[in-house]
């Protein structure tokens, strides 16, 4: 690793040279390929609940995490690396999901300087999904996904991604209201794993 600056204390990589600019280009790879992914799986649902409830589409929300982006901070050009955040500059919309069977919100960006314009991605796990496997049986999950529609089949797969193994999606935005503003609250009907 290069040192990206003499008056840094973190070390990083020179885009300037060739294996921190592969880096970039890989990144940019990822992004493009999910977020195709994500705009077949959109188009795929939307076919399929289509087919039962009448679909009107006014707009899409595309919104990845764990992601790098040059932007402009504090007079400076620099590389921001969300882990398990989102950008949300003032104004812009953004997702912050719950979990499969908790309310997920719509929020609006505040443009908060201490946070680079982020906000967490979502609830964030308090278990692992191994402690899940071992924690949460099949039939507990079955009362709590008692109003949403899941694949009953995987259900030995899905604990890991079980409610309880998320942070209550309230706090977390509580946690956040310097961050973000709550627009709409959303409520799960539905859960697609391939």
């Amino acid at each position: 690793m290069a040192r990206a600056s003499e008056s840094d204390d973190l070390d990083g990589l020179d885009v300037e040279e060739e294996v921190g600019a592969a880096y970039l280009s890989d990144v940019q790879w990822a992004l493009d390929f999910a977020r195709a992914n994500r705009e077949a799986i959109a188009t795929r649902a939307l076919e399929v609940i289509g087919a039962f409830v009448p679909v009107t589409q006014h707009e899409r929300l595309d919104i990845h995490h764990n992601f790098v982006a040059r932007e402009r901070w504090f007079g400076r050009d620099v590389y921001v690396h969300r882990k398990g955040a989102v950008a949300v500059p003032a104004g812009t919309r953004a997702l912050v999901p719950g979990s499969m069977g908790t309310a997920s919100y719509i929020v609006e960006g505040l443009g908060n300087e201490d946070s680079f314009g982020s906000c967490s991605h979502g609830a964030g796990r308090v278990m692992s999904r191994k402690e899940a496997r071992t924690a949460i049986r099949p039939d507990a999950l079955r009362r709590v996904m008692r109003r949403v529609v899941y694949p009953e089949h995987l259900v030995r797969h899905l604990v890991e991604e079980a409610p309880a193994t998320y942070r209550d999606i309230t706090e977390v935005l509580e946690d956040q209201e310097d961050l973000v503003q709550r627009q709409l609250r959303l409520e799960p009907v539905a859960v697609l794993k391939g």
